[in-house]
């Protein structure tokens, strides 16, 4: 774990969900693929935290293979109409990508369930 490391994901975090700065975006996602347990931490709670902003960013990036599956998961966490229109598009992708996108749009199905229930 780095302070600094920490330091500077959480400005990107800021950066990211207050303005929208695509280089802090592309900060976040670089962190979700680092070393650091606490740095990808912090770096999908702030993608989750920013919403319907960071769909387009992760979708791009994951397409791209600039990003893993980790990132393509934080798409069930942020939920709505766009994270499931994105990964039920993703589901058709071969390997990797697709299954992954197949696994997130269940947990999807499972979070909207439990939140159904619990209405």
């Amino acid at each position: 774990m780095s302070l600094g490391g920490s330091i500077k994901v959480m400005s990107a975090g800021m950066m990211w969900r207050t303005f929208g700065a695509e280089l802090a975006g592309r900060a976040l996602l670089d962190a979700m693929e680092g070393d650091d347990e606490q740095e990808r931490m912090l770096a999908g709670m702030s993608l989750v935290t920013a919403g319907e902003r960071s769909i387009d960013l992760i979708e791009h990036a994951v397409r791209a293979g600039r990003s893993s599956t980790d990132a393509l998961r934080l798409l069930a966490d942020i939920g709505g109409h766009r994270s499931r229109t994105v990964l039920t598009e993703l589901t058709s992708e071969p390997g990797d990508l697709g299954e992954a996108a197949a696994r997130s749009l269940a947990l999807l199905d499972r979070i909207d369930t439990a939140g159904d229930e619990s209405a």
